[in-house]
């Protein structure tokens, strides 16, 4: 009796592993995949897979609230280009310092470059920057980068200050989540 109940847990065991060889953890860790990333993210966000150029997510709120999220991949610049050009996105005679947190971390195999601001954000149309801005008033920017050896990941939300502000954490929590497949 011994012999089977230990042959049924070796047999068990190797079925895991080789479930997870072939199939990853993302499904047991309850992490979703995009192209050759993977994160997980939070129930109160509706997450739509884009079809636009460069563009991996784009994520709303379950509530409907003036707050859109995009995840990019392949878009040209450093993560300090991509910064400053998003803060350059908000009017600059209200912009200060305690309006514009910056913070980097240096991890084992990326580093993470995260932006928390808030004012007048002037909506860039990269289509025909010589159009006329549309102007939001009492807006806020999350903006993170993801730096690894071999690719970069931009991930940008804007919406109304209050909606921002209770959207940081899992702002946060979801930049730190994303991996590399």
């Amino acid at each position: 009796m011994n012999r089977i109940l230990t042959y049924s847990i070796i047999i068990g065991f190797c079925l895991f592993i080789s479930y997870i060889s072939i199939n990853g953890t993302n499904q047991i860790a309850n992490r979703s995949v995009v192209e050759t990333i993977s994160y997980k993210a939070p129930d109160t966000w509706n997450i739509n897979k884009s079809e636009k150029q460069f563009r991996l997510l784009e994520i709303t709120l379950n509530t409907g609230e003036d707050f859109s999220l995009v995840v990019f991949s392949n878009i040209q610049g450093t993560a300090d280009q991509n910064i400053q050009r998003w803060i350059g996105q908000f009017k600059k005679d209200e912009l200060l310092e305690d309006n514009v947190l910056v913070q980097k971390d240096s991890l084992d195999n990326k580093y993470i470059t995260l932006l928390e601001m808030y004012g007048t954000y002037e909506v860039p149309n990269m289509a025909n920057p010589s159009q006329e801005k549309v102007i939001k008033n009492d807006y806020g920017l999350l903006g993170g980068v993801i730096e690894f050896p071999n690719s970069l990941y931009f991930i940008k939300a804007v919406g109304i200050n209050s909606i921002i502000s209770e959207n940081s954490d899992n702002f946060r929590e979801f930049v730190y989540s994303i991996r590399l497949n």
